[in-house]
């Protein structure tokens, strides 16, 4: 018996056709994206087709925007937001917000732009240390537009994202980024490490839900201290985060990420405990590849194989090809809304998963690229973005939060490094 379809071919002897169950299974169980997904054949686009497209959008249009309107001159630090028009919006500003515009900064230098992304990450790192320092050496987690502390929680999810952008504003030759750090790392683990538990607390206070994502957050922070400076520490440092993952984060039955969890690490009760989110997916699958490259467990790639093809197979709206905001564990939306940074995400997934011992996702990646331009990025004013898109493909934004621009920095950057000589 042969049997041809658009995505697999299958030959056995009649007698024994019964048995393509346990094939699959098979396939399932050792983390093959095709029992769930397979790039459509007639769908291939060149590598690097948006190379140019993406490097003009990044380094000429928003780059150079969010380093002029996006910077508040009089306060200090960034921006929460802007509008349509590119005027700024005086909104409180997070800690993360103020961290991941030093981290966008730091690596558009290390990729060449020839901006004052010195003088950027100086002045962001400066008003963050002079306003959001508590009292532990930990950071606050919100600031009024004045710098002025609006919400002092001392949040796991914010400290990660100062510890992203200290390692690479010290890649890029910060003076003061090592030390900031140093003492971000001590208050992390006298203040913020579960010491009854393995992983860490929401807030020092203990206070909340506890979430697998600051924890992702974490792990792509001790990644990158590994990556600035070679230390094993930073490695044994993820290998913890990537064993909560392995023991309590990861449904291996529907190979979905966990998002809510009691102080035991049980899921949540009720619909936060079925509540699953496919960027995150995606997310966990980049960082999960980096880190089996960095430690040598490549079984971890089964991992981020079977995360990919979850979020593709069940997270996806069909109409558009993005992401859903949430799912459930079986599939179903929960989440109508599909933002900007998921289909950043997706972006880096197919990137880290290419060439993994899976299938050629160089056409995938070609078309993630061209779903986050068609429906986020064209529609926008220069240098911005639609953020929320509903079900129907119409715009949800009425502004554009600098929060995302990590997203879109670091998913973009990394297509360019990965098509390099490969435009049109």
């Amino acid at each position: 018996a042969v049997v041809s379809t658009a995505d697999a071919t299958f030959v056995a002897p009649v007698s024994r056709s019964q048995n393509v169950k346990k094939i699959v299974e098979q396939l399932e169980k050792s983390g093959r994206l095709e029992t769930r997904f397979t790039p459509a054949a007639d769908r291939v686009i060149e590598s690097g087709a948006w190379r140019r497209r993406v490097h003009h959008w990044l380094f000429e249009e928003t780059v150079p925007l969010w380093s002029t309107v996006g910077v508040d001159e009089r306060h200090g630090g960034f921006h929460e937001a802007l509008g349509f028009d590119a005027t700024p919006l005086m909104k409180p500003k997070r800690m993360r917000t103020m961290a991941r515009q030093v981290y966008a900064f730091a690596v558009a230098k290390a990729r060449g732009w020839d901006g004052p992304a010195d003088r950027l990450i100086s002045h962001g790192l400066e008003f963050m240390a002079r306003n959001g320092r508590t009292d532990n050496g930990g950071w606050v987690r919100t600031l009024n537009v004045n710098g002025t502390v609006a919400d002092a929680a001392e949040d796991a999810y914010d400290h990660s994202c100062v510890l992203l952008a200290l390692a690479h504003a010290h890649m890029v030759g910060n003076p003061d980024a090592l030390r900031l750090a140093e003492e971000t790392f001590s208050f992390l683990d006298a203040h913020l490490e579960d010491h009854r538990m393995t992983g860490f607390l929401e807030t020092s206070s203990g206070a909340g839900d506890r979430r697998s994502n600051p924890h992702m957050h974490l792990l792509e922070a001790f990644l990158a201290w590994h990556q600035a400076t070679g230390e094993l520490a930073y490695l044994r440092r993820a290998a913890r985060i990537v064993d909560l993952f392995r023991s309590h984060f990861f449904d291996p039955e529907s190979w979905t990420l966990g998002e809510y969890f009691d102080a035991e690490w049980r899921p949540a009760e009720g619909e936060k405990g079925t509540w699953t989110e496919p960027g995150h997916h995606f997310e966990w699958a980049s960082l999960l590849v980096d880190f089996a490259g960095r430690s040598g467990q490549s079984e971890l790639t089964g991992f981020a194989r079977k995360l990919y093809a979850s979020a593709i197979a069940n997270g996806l709206n069909r109409a558009t090809g993005l992401a859903y905001g949430a799912v459930s564990r079986q599939g179903l939306p929960l989440d109508r809304v599909s933002r900007s940074w998921p289909q950043a995400e997706a972006i880096k997934a197919a990137i880290a998963l290419d060439g993994s011992g899976g299938p050629d996702l160089k056409p995938e990646i070609e078309a993630r690229v061209g779903r986050l331009f068609r429906w986020h990025i064209d529609p926008a004013p220069l240098g911005l973005w639609i953020d929320r898109i509903d079900e129907r493909g119409r715009s949800l934004a009425t502004d554009v939060p600098a929060s995302i621009f990590y997203h879109l920095v670091c998913a973009l950057t990394q297509y360019l490094d990965g098509t390099i000589g490969k435009s049109r």
